[in-house]
């Protein structure tokens, strides 16, 4: 529980920690390099790490020493002894189970992030575990693919132990993909992003003061993929990159050094219906985009940075980093002629949206100041607090209200979202497109987003993503309220199904599959009948899955 007392804060927030403590040596040779076979010495800075794939079982989360920085040891926090950790791919329909050991030294739980998972799976901080204990997650992946991570989630750690390095990818894959023809192999690059304040030693400095957490913690060192100064080899032909900003605080404009154009694919939840041409894109911590970067009108030998535009967006400390500070990312180096085909397609995946016609209501939350913390309508966390309930099913505008003068990226557990406005701009920008879970809220700003909980009920939460604002009290429980208790009866091939004839607005569906990937309409309307409403049907197919849908 959250105490608004500065002292209490203090305990967490302005705790000065020069370094960061280890207990283990690990040499880093978790990561795969992708180096060419020639001049690769020659070349200033280090070439970059991709993260192995997570082959199943545990993922430990441990005190480490990892060579960074080439001739240095760093202390890190690392997941099978890699920062960041393995990247977990998971096709849609499959179940996604993991023993969670905590090695940490201290309590910890880690929350997948854009991964619709159950209340008592997703992370959520009053399921953490004590140091040396473990934790068992399983859970079906529903969702249609999208590039989504995991970090810690632990109350009041998540800021310490995510820049530590307690973060990776969580990649759902869905065969239908390959019908768009999108590269692949090693043309489909995942690229996660962190900006640390590092020490003459190497060693990670996290040190918040009073500004660092009314701000969030700025970095002014990069690191790709766990790589400072990174570069990577690529050869004259398309590229998919998956960007995560993995950043405690910095918000990037992402864009090429010599302003070409590139097209975004992705966003948080998933491909856009068509690509979008754009020479930048904002990222926000927490969010992440899917572009495709053609590299043909390159000549071999020639190279272009990966880069963050300066802006104008506020936060930062006198004399020290600063929010919208133009930053090299990573260097691209033309090595080869191009090793693919893939081309840039016309059309992506389809999708519906939502629409305000069908909100039921509208909630409005209120990001504000007071004293020295962030508040949501008023008031910091308090993990015993339920502050509102969300019925099952039920479309609702979230209207997110910036009174203060620092950016909020907004994320919210169990959903996604559509952007539906900005009071800041008459059409939305690029990155605003598609289904969404981290919306940046700038200051003075009102964002108004559309949103549908229909895949668990339970405990979740809503919080800033700057992840000082989040320890220090800028989160809120709601509770998915569930959906009516359906009846099923089977007699032969005749199946009744019932529910409380109180319940108001419900469909039928049905699936084949017990992980219900694609559910398909009931035909048949409910009658009253006994005081429930009820269907019956005649069911020849053998076994069906059924559930309950707003209709």
């Amino acid at each position: 529980m959250k105490n608004t007392s500065m002292s209490n804060l203090s305990r967490r927030c302005f705790l000065s920690r020069s370094t960061l403590a280890a207990s283990a040596i690990v040499t880093g040779a978790a990561f795969r390099l992708v180096v060419p076979a020639r001049a690769q010495s020659a070349r200033p800075g280090n070439p970059l790490r991709l993260p192995p794939d997570w082959t199943g079982g545990s993922l430990t989360v441990a005190r480490a020493n990892l060579a960074i920085w080439p001739g240095y040891s760093t202390a890190v926090s690392a997941i099978n002894g890699g920062v960041p950790g393995p990247t977990i791919r998971v096709r849609r329909g499959q179940e996604f189970t993991a023993r969670v050991q905590n090695s940490l030294g201290e309590p910890l739980v880690l929350h997948w992030h854009g991964v619709l998972a159950p209340e008592r799976m997703d992370g959520h901080p009053r399921d953490q575990v004590a140091a040396g204990q473990s934790y068992q997650v399983r859970f079906p992946v529903r969702q249609r693919a999208s590039t989504c991570w995991y970090h810690a989630h632990t109350d009041q750690l998540t800021a310490e132990q995510a820049y530590a390095g307690v973060a990776g990818f969580f990649i759902i894959e869905d065969p239908a993909e390959a019908a768009f023809g999108l590269p692949s192999g090693n043309h489909d690059v995942s690229l996660v992003f962190t900006d640390k304040r590092v020490s003459a030693a190497r060693q990670l400095v996290y040190a918040p003061s009073m500004m660092d957490v009314m701000s969030g913690y700025l970095g002014d060192v990069m690191l790709v993929n766990g790589t400072p100064d990174a570069w990577l080899s690529v050869d004259r032909g398309l590229y998919r990159f998956r960007l995560l900003n993995g950043s405690n605080a910095r918000i990037y404009k992402v864009a090429l050094s010599d302003g070409r154009p590139f097209h975004l694919i992705g966003t948080d939840g998933g491909l856009l219906p068509a690509p979008m041409a754009v020479t930048s894109v904002m990222l926000a911590p927490g969010q992440r985009l899917e572009v495709l970067v053609d590299f043909s009108p390159y000549a071999a030998g020639a190279s272009v940075v990966l880069k963050s535009l300066t802006f104008a967006g506020g936060g930062g400390m006198m004399g020290g980093p600063q929010q919208g500070t133009e930053m090299d990312l990573l260097r691209f180096y033309v090595d080869n002629t191009a090793t693919g085909n893939a081309t840039v397609p016309a059309a992506l995946q389809p999708l519906t949206p939502l629409t305000s016609a069908q909100a039921k209501r509208t909630r409005v939350f209120t990001l504000a100041m007071s004293g020295m913390v962030h508040t949501i309508n008023g008031q910091v966390f308090n993990m015993q607090r339920t502050d509102f309930t969300v019925p099952f099913g039920d479309v609702e505008i979230w209207e997110y209200r910036n009174t203060s003068t620092e950016p909020h990226p907004m994320h919210a557990h169990a959903a996604l979202c559509q952007v539906l406005s900005r009071s800041s701009s008459a059409s939305l920008p690029p990155e605003d497109t598609g289904w969404k879970d981290t919306v940046l809220v700038n200051p003075g700003e009102t964002v108004r987003m559309l949103t549908r909980f229909d895949t668990h009920p339970g405990l979740f939460v809503h919080h800033c993503h700057n992840l000082e604002h989040e320890d220090s009290g800028m989160m809120q429980n709601f509770e998915v309220l569930p959906p009516p208790a359906l009846a099923i009866r089977r007699d032969g091939a005749g199946v009744s199904l019932s529910w409380p004839g109180s319940e108001q607005g419900w469909s039928l569906e049905s699936s084949a599959e017990p992980n219900g990937v694609v559910w398909e309409p009931v035909a048949g309307s409910p009658a009253v009948v006994g005081g429930r409403w009820t269907v019956n049907l005649t069911e020849l197919t053998g076994r069906r899955f059924y559930r309950l849908a707003k209709s």
